[in-house]
């Protein structure tokens, strides 16, 4: 997607881009802390639980935002400056990288699970 991003004039070097992608690096570590808090607290060590809830809690801002920035900036210029050809052969090869690699009917799945454990922690 970003090649396309980018040939519809979209800068990646301080653009919305850039900061989308240092975003994910960003949940990357993110994501690494959590593990091993995780693997800590598998040992025994409850002082690793604080480590879990302070990553978690970054996490979570992180994503909100991040969301916010894709819903609200970056897909608003991408929709701008895409024809309905491009448009059209990027939805094609999400779908085809949801066939190759994430798997078929995995998007529901994830979906289900996210309501699931909404009902669960924030009702």
């Amino acid at each position: 997607m970003l090649p396309a991003i980018e040939a519809a004039g979209i800068a990646r070097e301080g653009g919305p881009i850039g900061v989308m992608l240092c975003e994910h690096e960003e949940g990357r570590k993110l994501v690494a802390k959590l593990k091993e808090a995780v693997s800590i607290l598998k040992t025994g060590d409850q002082s690793a639980a604080a480590a879990i809830q302070e990553a978690g809690n970054q996490y979570i801002v992180l994503l909100t935002d991040h969301i916010a920035k894709e819903n609200n900036v970056l897909f608003v210029m991408v929709e701008e400056r895409l024809d309905g050809a491009e448009d059209e052969r990027l939805f094609e090869a999400f779908e085809q990288l949801e066939r190759d690699r994430i798997g078929v009917g995995k998007h529901e799945e994830f979906h289900e699970l996210l309501e699931q454990i909404q009902n669960v922690y924030l009702k």
